[in-house]
């Protein structure tokens, strides 16, 4: 005759656990083994197998011990129907939350590989494609202090933390032709990629065609000597300015070690 009661390790075997397992459940009172002798040996019941079993299914579907503890001790069809129904919605949410993280490391990879590729302060011609962006008016202004511009950026930021559909890589910003030639850098827009969420006043569109792009990784003045270079050697080169500024961030934050050191990628649409 099989035996009907088990020791610890025994029932630990055959659930494919712990005995220390066991043996929290036990004081936590999720699963207490149905016969405890006085010298406090402990017998599980062959049965209790499936007990263990439903709570195991229960921690999978992402349940606390509170939440395990009152179904396991009040089982309710309507109501266990609802929490499971409570916890798909939340696996739903899980699974979006883990796409848009495997796209953030995607995007990330990409922009990290050009930035450890890319050849620094070399003017070139490239070729680019249209491109969908997202822009974003800053706020910024002329005499504004470094306080007020990273509280303004800080507020950006928040603002995409908030939506459920998170900005993706290109991300940047736009100067203005413009406030470049009066001797102003000014991130007058921020830019990411489009998403479908994007609203239309905000949609515009980085055209095809000839690009003169130079990367340079510096402080503050350097990009301002930097991209006030990269307009005048244009120029000279008999070329025709189309478009404002695009400056493509080149996550120097992983890059740099000195935070006053940034790189960034910028892109002027010539003829």
């Amino acid at each position: 005759m099989k035996k009907n009661l088990l020791t610890t390790g025994e029932f630990a075997s055959l659930c494919r656990t712990q005995k220390s397992t066991l043996l929290f459940y036990e004081k936590e009172g999720l699963l207490k083994p149905k016969y405890v002798s006085e010298n406090r040996y402990r017998r599980y019941g062959i049965e209790q197998f499936f007990e263990f079993d439903m709570l195991t299914m229960l921690k999978d579907v992402g349940s606390s011990l509170k939440e395990i503890k009152a179904h396991l001790h009040n089982m309710n069809g309507e109501k266990f129907l609802s929490f499971l129904q409570e916890k798909q919605l939340a696996a739903d949410k899980e699974l979006h939350r883990v796409a848009q993280r495997k796209l953030m490391l995607k995007d990330m990879t990409t922009c990290l590989r050009e930035a450890l590729s890319i050849k620094y302060d070399t003017l070139s011609i490239q070729q680019h494609k249209a491109e969908q962006l997202e822009m974003t008016p800053s706020g910024a202004r002329p005499s504004e202090t470094q306080w007020e511009l990273v509280q303004r950026f800080a507020e950006f930021n928040r603002t995409n933390a908030q939506m459920e559909v998170k900005p993706r890589y290109p991300f940047g910003i736009v100067y203005c032709m413009d406030d470049i030639q009066q001797g102003d850098y000014v991130d007058r827009y921020y830019f990411t990629r489009m998403r479908n969420s994007t609203l239309p006043e905000r949609v515009h569109t980085k055209h095809e065609g000839k690009y003169a792009v130079l990367a340079h990784i510096g402080t503050d003045d350097s990009h301002r000597q930097t991209l006030a270079s990269m307009v005048q050697k244009i120029r000279a080169a008999g070329l025709t300015i189309k478009s404002d500024a695009y400056a493509y961030d080149m996550m120097s934050y992983i890059m740099q070690d000195n935070g006053d050191y940034y790189a960034l990628k910028y892109a002027i649409l010539v003829e």
